[in-house]
């Protein structure tokens, strides 16, 4: 079964705060999402802790995604499933 690291707002702000961003251009859930997306693509599981070292990390990479393009996790769920049908 696989297993979904859930991310709650507290924890993506935590990070986010860490990490010196502008939430007047980064949006909160955007960021949340893009920690849950960036740690499933890491390969992290129920088996590989999630630490609080390896959500700095993923935040980083979520938000070089999200200084590119501000939704870019929405538009990513959207293709996803576009790609599927």
């Amino acid at each position: 079964m696989d297993y979904k690291r859930q991310i709650s707002a507290t924890e993506a702000y935590t990070v986010g705060v860490r990490l010196g961003l502008n939430w007047a251009q980064v949006d909160l859930e955007q960021f949340r999402h893009g920690l849950e997306v960036e740690l499933d693509r890491s390969g992290r599981r129920r088996a590989t802790p999630v630490t609080y070292a390896s959500l700095v990390l993923m935040g980083k990479i979520a938000w070089t995604h999200l200084k590119e393009t501000r939704d870019y996790y929405s538009q990513l769920g959207w293709f996803a499933a576009r790609a599927e049908s």
